[in-house]
């Protein structure tokens, strides 16, 4: 009796573990071709989860004889689409769909986004080679935070014509957990911001009509909300010229319920002859704008002497500035992930993963600045002093005050991946 017993303990073992680990099955079928029954009226679909077992089969049907798909590891990011049975219809950031059992995934709400709330968290997307994971990776990992995503994926000519690539899979990803995409138009030419492009452009009407109809053309053939518009280097004699194009843009955009967004430089006063933000006319602007993304960092950057990227008290400068021509729920504060590392007066952007590798290799204890609040360090290699300012989650945690007490639409991190990890914790807790 106890050896029957036995065996039969031993076999069910098996059959769980077949189960939960992959095993065979008789069964072949394609589990995107499936429909699945929500059987759990009170379930809001996608949601959110993580695996947590060690190791688990993703599968074709919510049975465990179902075909083996593919494995999934734990800690894995999954958008759950569907429930049956005691069975999640998941997607995973690699676009694959399948079925897995209900136990081995714990749910993750996205608080920070609901019907109810209407602040925006943005990241914005690039790619610095082809399948570059980084930004999905950070997308993927945070995908219960953020609810609008930016790919840097478009750049316009002087005609008015625009070429890019559409980030299919990371778009797909997004858009099946609820997340907003923004088509981002800007005027890169030969790896910089064209200042003869843009101008080129904007002083021709013919152009701008041709570049306002083809975003119209780009954002319904691949399904964007929007469009995020990044000119930079804009010149400063355009000012009407580039005003000119948003209204005409918000024109065509508008009525088919389309976004109009713009990513423009921070302001602390109107400089109009300036070459950076010169040809930004915020209270011109502003009727046309659904949100603006105000870039607020690179205070300091690579071409001048070392400082913060976003200091505390120039950023509510920037604010201020910006509130006096834009309301606060159109007002999208823009965040940096990075800093710079400083020799001289010539500076290297580092990620935040970098920055960390460098105070590990020289031991170094970086300091926090009371009035900036931010951090910065110094340190020496091969003789030469280094003096480097960067941003992590406690300077996010500041800024994020100031998001608070001016009651902003929300924040854009620039960009995806290259951020201290925590700062995706300390934005959710700002907006509560």
């Amino acid at each position: 009796m106890q050896g029957n017993l036995l065996t039969t303990i031993l076999a069910l073992l098996v059959y769980l573990a077949s189960g939960i680990f992959g095993g065979n099955s008789a069964q072949s079928s394609d589990p995107a071709s499936k429909t699945p029954v929500n059987t759990n009226t009170q379930q809001l679909y996608p949601f959110t989860g993580t695996v947590n077992a060690a190791q688990v089969a993703l599968r074709s049907d919510p049975s465990s004889n179902g075909k083996v798909v593919e494995t999934i590891k734990q800690d894995t990011n999954l958008l759950v689409l569907d429930e049956q049975n005691g069975w999640l219809f998941v997607q995973t950031d690699t676009d694959q769909k399948g079925w897995i059992a209900r136990w081995l995934v714990d749910a993750k709400r996205n608080t920070a986004f609901t019907a109810n709330s209407k602040k925006i968290i943005a990241g914005y997307y690039v790619e610095s080679y082809t399948n570059d994971p980084t930004g999905l990776r950070s997308l993927s990992q945070n995908i219960s935070t953020i609810n609008m995503i930016i790919p840097f994926s478009y750049n316009i000519d002087n005609n008015g014509n625009i070429k890019g690539n559409h980030h299919q899979k990371t778009v797909s990803y997004a858009k099946t957990a609820g997340i907003t995409t923004l088509a981002l138009i800007n005027n890169i030419q030969s790896g910089n911001f064209s200042s003869n492009t843009i101008g080129k452009m904007l002083g021709s009407p013919s152009a701008r009509t041709k570049a306002v109809n083809n975003i119209l053309k780009l954002l319904l053939e691949k399904g964007y909300q929007g469009v995020n518009i990044d000119f930079e280097n804009v010149p400063a004699g355009y000012r009407s010229h580039l005003t000119a194009f948003f209204r005409e843009l918000a024109a065509v955009l508008q009525p088919r319920g389309l976004l109009v967004t713009a990513s423009v430089p921070a302001k602390t006063y109107d400089d109009q002859k300036s070459p950076h933000s010169g040809a930004f006319d915020f209270p011109a602007l502003a009727p046309y704008l659904d949100q603006v993304m105000i870039m607020a960092y690179d205070q300091h950057y690579s071409g001048g002497p070392p400082g913060p990227v976003a200091s505390y008290p120039w950023v509510e400068r920037v604010i201020n500035y910006t509130l006096k021509s834009f309301p606060a729920n159109k007002v999208v504060l823009g965040l940096a992930g990075y800093g710079y590392d400083w020799t001289n007066h010539s500076g290297k952007a580092r990620n935040y993963n970098a920055i960390q590798e460098i105070i590990k290799k020289y031991n170094v204890s970086p300091k926090w600045h009371s009035e900036y609040k931010v951090p910065y360090f110094q340190y020496k290699s091969w003789g030469t002093t280094h003096q480097v300012w960067y941003e992590n989650s406690h300077s996010t945690a500041a800024k994020m005050t100031l998001v608070k007490k001016y009651n902003l639409r929300g924040v854009a991190l620039w960009r995806l991946g290259y951020e201290d990890p925590q700062v995706w914790k300390v934005i959710q807790q700002g907006f509560h």
